[in-house]
């Protein structure tokens, strides 16, 4: 995704939250937080000299949303966010629970789970994608699915969008939009498509979607076109 979005003239940083675990004062990966996430994501864009528009995938799209509240972001756009308060295939299940409990990594998704995450991958690269796929914060993922991580809904954020694949078994569309709808943002559905909005089939309308988003927040100097196959309601209402 980052190669796509450079090619259509966008300057692109990618930040690995999982690389800075168990450095300094960053506890190991599987006992990080989700605050201690974010505070990795708000210390780069400390670095920054300018507003950015942050893009988040699962649960780095609720990183995206949260530094919407302490940030003097451009927009945020979360893909497939994890919905707080919902259990998802990631998560749940008895081998799930030594990681959850004890603060181990996450380990990937295997079988039909496996299958239903990289559903938008393109056969010839899914090998590819799942030897890249790598342990995750597993106390982070068991903060959102109970619950409790709050978002806000003041009038002075900057523009959502939040974007669900129709098909998504871990973030489920309905489910998405209306935790969109509770915390004032936009929502987009991506019609016939899973959770990998960020490579493969859906790349090309996630970033086309974004984009228009975008286009509409911040600025006609945003312009590019895409062919309009979505449709945006603001409050998180899809049509």
């Amino acid at each position: 995704m980052l190669g796509y979005l450079a090619t259509i003239g966008w300057e692109v940083y990618a930040l690995d939250l999982r690389a800075v675990a168990g450095q300094g004062a960053t506890p190991p990966l599987g006992a990080m937080t989700f605050a201690d996430l974010l505070a990795v994501a708000a210390e780069a864009l400390d670095a920054m000299t300018q507003p950015a528009v942050v893009l988040g995938h699962g649960l780095g799209g609720l990183i995206a949303l949260k530094l919407a509240e302490i940030r003097p972001l451009k927009a945020a756009v979360a893909l497939g966010p994890l919905v707080p308060g919902c259990a998802n295939p990631l998560t749940s299940g008895w081998s799930k629970l030594p990681a959850l409990w004890l603060g181990r990594p996450l380990a990937p998704p295997r079988g039909r789970t496996l299958f239903e995450f990289l559903f938008d991958v393109e056969p010839f690269q899914r090998p590819a994608m799942v030897n890249a796929l790598v342990p995750d914060a597993a106390r982070a993922a068991r903060e959102v699915s109970s619950g409790r991580i709050d978002f806000a809904t003041r009038p002075d954020m900057p523009p959502r969008l939040v974007i669900a694949g129709e098909v998504d078994t871990f973030a489920p569309a309905q489910k998405v939009a209306a935790f969109a709808q509770s915390i004032g943002a936009a929502a987009a559905i991506a019609r016939g498509r899973g959770h990998w909005l960020i490579g493969g089939r859906a790349m090309e309308r996630t970033v086309g979607e974004a984009h228009r988003f975008l286009v509409r927040s911040l600025g006609q100097d945003l312009l590019l076109l895409f062919p309009d196959e979505w449709k945006v309601k603001p409050g998180g209402d899809p049509q």
